[in-house]
């Protein structure tokens, strides 16, 4: 008879189960497939965007009352503060529209060389009428390349590249020039870019075709005699000195020349803006403080205005200790504006390409242009999936008289009589879930109490209200 060793067997048996419990454990912890595919010397990475998304407002500001003839910032009609009146039509109580954005796009990467295409397909749905999205975007429904562009850069050390095409370019937080993600289409600009590390130094250099120069056709400006010009363009550098985590110092320039054929967000002006910038992200607390000053000319009725004005914008944000990641922000933002004199020094600021839901306030019913603003908001992640933002503004005009513009740089209306510069109150919340990493759903309110000085341009634009709420839900799925 032979007798088993206690000890060896218990050894044996937890051999046995530590295999199965490796076994098991690689399989669960599966090397995950890779977002790329690789032929040879070229690696092929593919990606796709679905987004949905209905929107409601009741008591839009720019919709229905008086039309304007230009969503141009700098563009009046004489001795006004706004664009020439094309036209009146109803009031437009309830706004509301469900919106589709798809992008599929593929990167193709051969040594140090790189290539982006990204189709776009953006619509409302239920509507093939063509509609203007905004200031500067693509009428909808659109189906167009979105990106189309060829990056050569290093491959190690210090970063250089040379990219030419269509791409996005996102610039500081995004007030000056930003992919303004949020809008219907996004944004995206035909340019070449120069970018190059020295030392702790970030540089870029870009150049951008706003317009193509040439002759317009007479329909589309108006008369028998077509435009001919240089067209519109935008150049700009920046440069980024990397300090310390607390310290970030970025300074940017930027130079628009609009000239005829220009498209019918600008006018025909010199604009030149210098930018500068402080940030720092460490460790929870998270700070930028902006100053922008513009100077130019812009071409009015029979004269030439010299253009002078100024910006300024701060935020703060704090990630505390406290359970569900508690985090608290405040922001301050400030742009002078124009009452309206038709000869003088053009005051009124223009914030060139921005970001339209992520700086001054989800709602977008304000511009960084005549504009006082102060705001607070407070946001928790009780879970990884789930994140919860309330927040709190208070906006006026900086000139009362001058004019109100939208986050879209669409112009609201101006009441030279106004005895008030009060805009009024805005309550937010947004809801953003990502039950796993590729699919989020959004959802948010707002409610923004007008002043007495948003009722009384309300009035003379013919859309008196009081009150506008605002929700929306959205869903997103991306991959990778």
């Amino acid at each position: 008879m032979i007798r088993s060793n206690p000890l060896r067997v218990l050894a044996s048996a937890s051999s046995v189960l530590a295999l199965c419990s490796t076994s098991a454990l690689a399989r669960a912890q599966a090397t995950p497939l890779s977002e790329s595919i690789v032929v040879g010397a070229w690696t092929f990475r593919p990606s796709l965007e679905v987004r949905v998304r209905g929107e409601y407002r009741r008591h839009p500001v720019d919709t229905g009352g008086a039309i304007y003839a230009t969503t141009s910032v700098l563009g009046e009609s004489p001795g006004s503060t706004l664009p020439a009146l094309r036209g009146v039509g109803a009031a437009t109580p309830d706004q509301f529209y469900v919106s589709e954005r798809s992008r599929l796009g593929l990167a193709v990467d051969r040594g140090p060389v790189t290539g982006v295409f990204t189709l776009q397909d953006a619509r409302l749905l239920g509507d093939t009428e063509a509609l203007v999205a905004g200031a500067g975007q693509p009428t909808l429904p659109s189906f167009a390349p979105f990106e189309a562009y060829v990056d050569v850069h290093t491959r190690s050390g210090r970063r250089a590249f040379l990219r030419l095409g269509r791409q996005r370019v996102t610039w500081g937080d995004g007030r000056l020039v930003g992919a303004n993600e949020w809008s219907l289409t996004g944004r995206s600009l035909d340019a070449a870019r120069l970018g190059v590390q020295v030392g702790d130094v970030d540089i870029e250099a870009m150049g951008v075709l706003l317009s193509a120069p040439g002759n317009a056709p007479p329909a589309a400006v108006g008369s028998q005699q077509p435009a001919a010009g240089t067209g519109a363009q935008l150049y700009g550098v920046d440069a980024t000195w990397h300090l310390l985590p607390l310290l970030q110092v970025e300074v940017t320039g930027l130079a628009r020349i609009a000239r005829a054929p220009e498209p019918a967000s600008l006018t025909p002006s010199d604009t030149y803006v210098i930018d500068g910038r402080i940030s720092g992200d460490h460790r929870g607390f998270r700070y930028a403080v902006e100053a922008a000053y513009e100077l130019g000319r812009v071409a009015s009725y029979g004269v030439l205005r010299d253009q002078k004005a100024l910006a300024l914008a701060a935020r703060l944000g704090l990630e505390t200790a406290l359970p569900w990641h508690v985090t608290f922000g405040a922001e301050v933002a400030y742009a002078t504006g124009d009452s309206g004199a038709p000869t003088g020094t053009e005051k009124r600021f223009d914030p060139i390409l921005p970001d339209e839901h992520t700086t001054l306030g989800p709602m977008g019913l304000f511009a960084w242009s005549n504009i006082l603003m102060a705001g607070a908001s407070v946001a928790v992640k009780p879970s990884d999936e789930v994140q919860m933002t309330a927040g709190y503004r208070f906006a006026n005009l900086a000139d009362q008289k001058g004019r109100w513009t939208t986050a879209t740089l669409a112009p609201v209306g101006a009441s030279p009589s106004a005895t008030s510069s009060a805009l009024g109150h805005e309550i937010d919340y947004a809801l953003k879930f990502t039950p796993w990493k590729p699919v989020d759903f959004e959802a948010g309110y707002g409610l923004f109490i007008f002043g007495d000085g948003a009722r009384e341009i309300l009035i003379e634009a013919g859309r008196p209200a009081k009150l506008q709420h605002w929700a929306f839900l959205q869903t997103t799925i991306h991959a990778p």
